[in-house]
C-alpha cells in the first residue's frame, strides 16, 4: 500500500466481487480479533473522486477524518482503465495514527468501487446495500459536478448531507446554480455544504466586525457599491464561486434582490435593488496571481456613491492568504488594521462540516440569492 495517509493497515486491499464486500470485511474483524483492534463506525462516508488509478492506495484526506470521525468509508470513482460499464470492488480495514505515532484501538473500513459507463451512473445501488443500516451518510464530492451530474443526482436518494467544493467547478456558472437548485429542492430531506462556503468564514467574520459599531452600521444603508476582486492564475479556468457566494450572503443578509447580471471574460457585472427599491451595483472581477489566491478572493470593496454619507469599507489580502487588511472610513476618519486569517486545510474543513448543525440557514440563505442571480445571467 502506499502510505501516504495517517493510517496503518489492518488488512491490505484485496479485490472481490460485489456481492462478497460485507463477507469479506466481516472475515477480516474475525481474523482480527486479537490485535486489540475495534471495529466502529459512527457514520458512513461516500467520497466521489474523478478518477483513482490506485486502488489500493488509501486516500490521505480520508485517513485523516477517520481519526476524529469512525466510519466505514466507500470510495467512489470513474475508472477509465475499467471495461466498459464495469465495476470493481476492494476491501480493507486501517487504523488511524494518532499525532503521538502510536496506532489507534478503533478501526475503520474501506470499500473501494471504481466503475465506468452505465455501471458509473447506477453505483448508487451498489452502494446502498453496503451501507451500514441506522447511521447517517454523507457524500464528499470531490470532483466538478457536471461531468457525473447523473450519478450526483442518483446518490442524493441515499445520503443525509451532500458537501462538495466549489473550488474545483470547471464551469463554476452553471455548477453552482445547480448546486443551488438541490439544495433548495431537498425541503430539509437532505443538507449540503460547500466546503468554500467555510473558507470565507474569516472574511464574513471581518466584514460583519467592520459595521460592528453602531456608527458604522449606519452605514449599510447607504451602500450602493461592491467591488469583489478574486485571483487567477495564467492559464486556469475563470471560478468566481468564492466571490459569489460572498456576495449571495452579504446581500441576503441586507435584503437585496439581484435584478440584472451580465457577464464578460473574467468581469461580472450584477444590480441589486435593496428593500426601498435602492438600486446597488456589483462588479466580480479576476485579478492576475501567481500566488495561492487563485480562485480566491483577493480584496473586497464596499462604498457608497452618496457624497451625504461618504462612507467606505475595504478588505484586502495583502497578496497573502494568510491575513487580511481592513480600512473603513467615515467622513475623514480613517481607521486601518491587519488581521490574521486562519487558514483550514481540506481535511480539517470537512472535520467542521461534520461536526456543524445538519442545515446552515445563513449558508441556504446564500445559496438562495446566488440562483437567483445565476439565473439572471446573460
Amino acid at each position: 500500500m502506499k502510505n501516504s495517509s495517517p493510517v496503518v493497515a489492518l488488512a491490505e486491499p484485496q479485490k472481490v466481487q460485489i456481492a462478497q464486500v460485507n463477507k469479506q470485511l466481516s472475515k477480516i474483524w474475525s481474523a482480527k480479533n486479537d490485535s486489540g483492534a475495534t471495529r466502529a463506525s459512527t457514520f458512513n462516508l461516500l467520497v466521489f473522486q474523478p478518477e483513482t488509478a490506485h486502488a489500493e492506495e488509501i486516500p490521505a484526506s480520508i485517513g485523516a477524518i477517520a481519526i476524529q470521525h469512525p466510519c466505514r468509508a466507500i470510495v467512489l470513482s470513474a475508472a477509465s482503465d475499467v471495461p466498459e460499464s464495469g465495476l470493481e470492488a476492494f476491501v480493507a480495514a486501517y487504523c488511524p495514527i494518532s499525532e503521538g505515532g502510536a496506532q489507534e484501538s478503533i478501526c475503520c473500513e474501506y470499500v473501494t468501487l471504481r466503475a465506468s459507463g452505465q455501471a458509473l451512473e447506477e453505483l448508487h445501488t451498489t452502494v446502498s446495500s453496503l451501507l451500514l443500516p441506522e447511521l447517517e451518510t454523507f457524500l464528499w464530492w470531490q470532483a466538478p459536478i457536471a461531468p457525473n451530474l447523473q450519478l450526483f443526482t442518483n446518490l442524493q436518494g441515499i445520503v443525509d448531507r451532500t458537501v462538495i467544493d466549489s473550488l474545483l467547478f470547471e464551469t463554476p456558472d452553471e455548477s453552482l446554480r445547480r448546486f443551488a437548485e438541490f439544495a433548495l429542492a431537498s425541503k430539509g430531506s437532505n443538507s449540503f455544504g460547500d466546503l468554500n462556503w467555510s473558507r470565507l468564514t474569516p472574511w464574513r467574520e471581518e466584514a460583519a466586525l467592520a459595521f460592528d459599531s453602531e456608527e458604522r452600521c449606519k452605514c449599510l444603508g447607504s451602500l450602493d457599491q461592491v467591488i469583489i476582486e478574486y485571483g487567477q492564475k495564467p492559464n486556469s479556468l475563470v471560478n468566481p464561486s468564492q466571490a459569489y457566494l460572498f456576495l449571495g450572503w452579504f446581500a441576503g443578509r441586507l435584503g437585496w434582490t439581484p435584478i440584472s447580471f451580465h457577464s464578460k471574460k473574467g468581469l461580472r457585472q450584477l444590480i441589486f435593488t435593496d428593500r426601498e427599491q435602492r438600486p446597488i451595483q456589483a462588479t466580480i472581477k479576476a485579478v492576475p496571481t501567481e500566488t495561492d489566491l487563485d480562485a480566491r478572493i483577493m480584496s473586497i470593496g464596499l462604498s457608497s456613491s452618496d457624497s451625504g454619507s461618504d462612507c467606505s469599507t475595504i478588505l484586502c489580502s495583502e497578496d497573502a492568504p494568510s491575513c487580511v487588511r481592513v480600512q473603513t472610513s467615515i467622513g475623514e476618519g480613517l481607521t486601518t488594521y491587519v488581521t490574521a486569517l486562519t487558514n483550514l486545510n481540506t481535511e480539517q474543513l470537512l472535520s467542521e462540516v461534520l461536526q456543524a448543525p445538519d442545515h446552515d440557514v445563513i449558508f441556504e440563505e446564500a445559496l438562495g440569492v446566488v440562483h437567483a442571480m445565476l439565473s439572471l445571467l446573460k
